[in-house]
């Protein structure tokens, strides 16, 4: 058995949280992934939770500062009390702490980059010192192709490898499930539902989403305004809260808060939109396909990769005055449905045993011995 510690900050189960317990799970021997979170003093500790509920063994770790020794040197303990071999990041803090721990450990370290998010000044700064960081571990995995382009600028001591994230299988919706879940959420059955899903934050694009809705409303026809104002499902909390239930006002948006299965709003949705400004692979967006829902995206990250041929609809990001065309043209079914047809077949090509095997293989070299520099 290797025991393989995985490190992730945070209180609450997003798309990189939902890969992490995803690899986790699926991961096969030798390997024996321990779930480690990193979380504040008092805070609700989601992940690690979540973690056990699948039967996981799993740790936390209390921090009180970006930059922790402290919590580096519980991190080392409990890698030595479990016989940890490798320590795998999942975050900037998480690297940070990684490192430290595995100097005090001995233990190499490697790291996944789920995605900048360049929310504020100090986080890209945090995003920048993250890449150099990547020079001390023994491999780096980035979840986009264009994350992977970025990463080989900065990373030139460690391999750097493309490693998309996966999903496991799910059950498809029905009909039935789709008017249960219209019903539950008050939606009426001929309304047109849009559903975001995923952190109240900056880089998610949820501003420019209600500038397209505003747009829609107004270029409407007669028919289509007979069906009412189109719904908006927006699941998930975060930062911007408060300032986005603002800005959304004279919208038919229903802010639904965090939520650990969003599989009802899928479900309730005719497409689910994602306008976000950055990202790398989200969960949500292979969530979405999976459960064979039409997808609108910006096209960043691994996004136009993913939603080719058909598999989805894609408009630039930052561009409201396109969102809101994609969201017209979206609201004919038939349109609809041939996305839908070609989403769930694009799905199959992210499965998580994928992605467990494509790790394995980056613990292989990680833990190899290191290639001797003697003369």
């Amino acid at each position: 058995m290797i025991p393989i510690l995985h490190l992730r900050q945070g209180t609450a189960l997003y798309g990189a949280d939902r890969a992490v317990l995803a690899l986790s799970s699926a991961t096969a021997l030798p390997y024996a992934p321990i779930v480690g979170a990193i979380v504040r003093p008092g805070a609700p500790d989601a992940l690690a939770e979540e973690a056990r509920r699948r039967g996981l063994l799993a740790l936390r770790f209390d921090s009180a500062r970006r930059f922790d020794v402290a919590c580096a040197r519980a991190v080392a303990k409990a890698a030595r009390e479990h016989g940890v071999r490798l320590l795998h990041a999942h975050d900037f803090k998480a690297l940070f702490v990684a490192l430290l721990a595995g100097l005090m450990a001995r233990i190499p370290v490697v790291a996944t980059f789920h995605g900048d998010t360049r929310s504020t000044l100090a986080v890209r700064g945090f995003e920048l010192v993250a890449r150099v960081l990547g020079n001390f571990t023994r491999g780096v995995a980035a979840v986009s192709r264009a994350l992977e382009g970025t990463l080989r600028r900065w990373v030139r001591a460690a391999p750097v490898a493309f490693v998309p994230n996966g999903l496991a299988a799910v059950p498809p919706l029905s009909p039935e499930e789709r008017a249960r879940a219209r019903a539950a959420l008050a939606i009426a059955p001929e309304a047109y539902c849009i559903a975001v899903v995923g952190r109240l934050s900056l880089e998610k694009g949820h501003r420019v989403l209600f500038e397209a809705l505003r747009l829609l409303q107004s270029a409407r026809d007669p028919a289509a305004q007979r069906r009412g104002a189109p719904v908006l499902l927006i699941a998930g909390d975060g930062p911007l809260n408060d300032e986005l239930r603002a800005a959304a006002r004279g919208l038919d948006a229903r802010f639904l808060g965090y939520l650990d299965d969003a599989r009802a709003v899928f479900a309730a949705a005719d497409v689910v939109a994602l306008p976000s400004l950055t990202e790398g692979l989200p969960l949500a967006a292979l969530e979405a396909l999976s459960l064979g829902r039409c997808l609108l995206a910006s096209a960043v990250g691994e996004l136009p990769e993913l939603l080719a041929d058909g598999a989805g609809a894609l408009v630039p990001p930052g561009d409201a005055a396109a969102l809101s065309e994609a969201l017209a043209t979206l609201e004919n079914g038939e349109v609809r449905a041939r996305i839908e047809v070609r989403a769930v077949q694009r799905a199959r090509r992210y499965g998580v045993a994928a992605m467990a095997s494509a790790y394995a293989s980056l613990y292989g070299r990680a833990l190899s011995p290191m290639p001797s520099t003697s003369r």
